[in-house]
């Protein structure tokens, strides 16, 4: 599987101490750090690396962190880039002159871990929450359009049509248009879910796995009878926690891109097993179809913020809130594929373990 890149974070910061010093802590807490020793060279990075945040000093030799600010406003590719500035002092007019050139946050030297990691934490979710509001716009007006363009050309074609045509063209043109209709209805449902998992806390509780995959199947029944799609499943699940809904929607999916993409008459196996920590679950749809190379692997799994620049014929928006999902659930996802060799996608849950059995009381 190819792993999901972890969360670049370029540094700008001419002092050689205080550079390595945050450096080493963002690293220790599973960043991808690019480190920068001037404003030039850190607006370089910048546009190489595409980061996620930017932290930089305000006086360094080259360009001072006013003039990077300044840059990055400039450039549309880097505008909407968190810049969290790190100074020794922030007086009122320091403050003021890098809140209207953009700067997201300011930290005062010293700082201290838990300081830097919530500012960098709140600048993500802030981040996050944009980026999905500008891909959910992309969404709405991409991906609804076209189905919607081709329902209302089917409607008119038959209102021409309807006094001149054979009832077989006729029954084309309607199943067309249901089919338009059907793919509009899915992605209003996909968006739903993803509104949903965004503002709606769960608790995790055992699931019955067998109730649910029975669920998604049923859900599914139409199309599985389509494609004579074949599945097979174990007898005994084992015990996993999570939110019984959202992980039907997990396994409709997987089910539905195997059999839509699995080969002809597609034979689909589900499985499952306790990965060796004991710690999650992995549950997995297998089937034998084309597979995916290593690039094709890369764009399975993007956020749903980056859908406008990795669309996936047929599955990327439903495979971003599948991770979605997963990640809220505690768990992950991937894919494990070679061409030709067909498919496993795989989800993990946290697994759910029975309590420990007290001790007895010594007897008196």
């Amino acid at each position: 599987m190819t792993p999901l890149p972890a969360v670049t974070i370029l540094i700008i910061e001419d002092d050689e101490a205080i550079r390595l010093s945050l450096a080493y802590m963002l690293e220790l807490n599973n960043f991808n750090v690019v480190v920068a020793a001037n404003g030039t060279e850190g607006l370089r990075l910048a546009r190489c690396e595409r980061p996620a945040i930017v932290m930089t000093d305000i006086n360094m030799p080259g360009l001072t962190g006013f003039e990077l600010l300044e840059a990055f406003r400039g450039d549309e590719a880097l505008r909407a880039i968190p810049v969290i500035v790190i100074t020794a002092s922030v007086d009122r007019e320091t403050t003021r002159r890098g809140m209207e050139l953009g700067a997201a946050d300011f930290i005062t030297k010293p700082f201290s871990e838990p300081e830097v990691l919530h500012s960098i934490a709140a600048r993500l979710e802030k981040k996050e929450l944009l980026d999905e509001l500008d891909a959910f716009s992309h969404t709405v007006a991409h991906d609804l359009k076209n189905p919607l363009t081709t329902l209302l050309g089917r409607i008119d074609l038959l209102g021409i049509l309807i006094d001149s045509a054979d009832k077989a063209t006729l029954r084309h043109q309607v199943d067309e248009a249901r089919k338009s209709g059907q793919r509009l209805n899915a992605i209003i449902n996909e968006l739903l879910v993803l509104a949903g998992v965004r503002r709606q806390a769960v608790v995790l509780r055992p699931l019955e796995m067998a109730v649910i995959v029975a669920e998604a199947i049923e859900q599914l029944d139409s199309l599985l009878g389509k494609q004579e799609a074949e599945i097979t499943q174990p007898a005994v699940w084992p015990a996993a926690l999570g939110y019984g809904p959202w992980v039907s929607h997990l396994w409709a999916n997987y089910l539905s891109n195997a059999a839509k993409y699995g080969g002809p008459a597609p034979r689909i196996r589900l499985g499952a097993a306790l990965n060796a920590d004991g710690q999650y679950v992995r549950f997995w749809v297998e089937d034998d179809g084309p597979g995916l190379d290593e690039a094709e692997q890369a764009r399975m799994f993007v956020p749903f913020s980056r859908i406008i620049d990795a669309r996936v014929k047929g599955n990327g928006l439903g495979l971003s809130i599948v991770r979605r999902i997963a990640e809220k659930l505690g768990g992950k996802v991937g894919v494990v594929s070679r061409p030709g060799a067909g498919a496993r996608f795989w989800f993990e849950l946290p697994a759910d373990h029975p309590p420990a059995a007290t001790p007895p009381l010594p007897l008196p």
